[in-house]
């Protein structure tokens, strides 16, 4: 009754658990303005037992209607910084490209063998740059939350010395309250993440938050609604890609998206409820969850 198979693979999925997990990763896009992609890709594959490249192509789906949704309520209450967003937005599309290429090149390296276990070196590989990525946003996060003279909006070493790069074309991100900032400053730290993206097959939003905050130095609401606003174009793109070689699956598309349009305004309404500095410390619980997901299904590959 409460299971659906799923065309082409067959694959038999407890449906009401995909759309609890919609709930999960609409509020999450809506909290922290992050697709939540590094939640969902591997949910659905370890969860769920949806193979890895269909469930890429509909986290990547997913990630792209949610944002646009989230995006839309931040700019409503404007916390979005349009010239900021646009301009990390191009970054992404130049990196995501790159990534792309990267994965394919991984994916031909064929696999490893560890404690008599055939581990895929793709697999291994991204599950390793998640690990380093999530443990470096947490210790961020954590050095600064621990800092009980800090106030709600962060002010790091980093962004003032990047403010102070006067490489042209400048510009002035009045929404971010930032007089001058070089154009390459963003543009480089996205096509970075781009690359990420593109190579991970999630949005890049767990990163793209942080580099706002402590890096850009971009006040929090601002940075989670900017971060929503730039990542409706980085996962269309790669959503684009996955779609036509038919690796989205609509069914599970329409189940998590029943699911997240209740929790894409949940979440828009608890970042602007609860504020800065508790959203940075609440991020850490996320990106831990993410770290034990992975963590997991890399054990279980060399143990299996």
């Amino acid at each position: 009754m409460f299971n659906l198979i799923l065309p082409p693979s067959e694959i038999s999925v407890f449906w009401p658990g995909i759309i609890i997990l919609g709930v999960l990763i609409g509020f999450l896009t809506g909290m922290y303005g992050v697709g939540g992609g590094f939640l969902l890709t591997p949910f659905l594959k370890v969860l769920f037992g949806i193979p890895y490249t269909y469930a890429v192509g509909c986290s990547l789906t997913l990630i792209f209607i949610n944002s646009m949704f989230a995006s839309a309520g931040h700019w409503k209450k404007k916390s979005v910084d349009p010239l900021l967003g646009s301009i990390l937005a191009v970054g992404a599309l130049i990196g995501t490209e790159a990534g792309i290429r990267i994965l394919q090149y991984l994916n031909t390296r064929g696999v490893v063998t560890i404690r008599g276990s055939m581990v895929s070196i793709l697999d291994l590989v991204l599950s390793s740059i998640f690990i380093v990525l999530m443990i470096a946003v947490c210790i961020s996060i954590l050095l600064e939350a621990s800092d009980r003279q800090q106030k709600s909006e962060v002010d790091t070493k980093l962004s003032r010395w990047q403010k102070k790069i006067a490489i042209p074309p400048v510009f002035s991100f009045k929404y971010s309250n930032i007089d001058k900032m070089s154009f390459w400053v963003p543009f480089v730290c996205s096509l970075i993440i781009g690359v990420l993206t593109g190579l991970l097959g999630v949005g890049g939003g767990f990163i793209y938050l942080p580099l706002l905050i402590y890096v850009i130095g971009t006040p929090t609401l601002i940075a989670v609604g900017t971060s929503s606003f730039q990542m409706v174009f980085a996962s269309a793109y790669g959503a684009s890609r996955y779609f036509l070689v038919g690796n989205v699956n609509l069914i599970i598309v329409v189940l998590l998206l029943a699911g997240s349009f209740i929790g894409v305004k949940q979440g828009i309404n608890s970042a602007h409820y609860f504020g800065g500095r508790k959203i940075r410390k609440s991020f850490v619980l996320v990106i831990a969850v993410g770290i034990v997901v992975i963590l997991f299904d890399i054990i279980r590959n060399v143990l299996q």
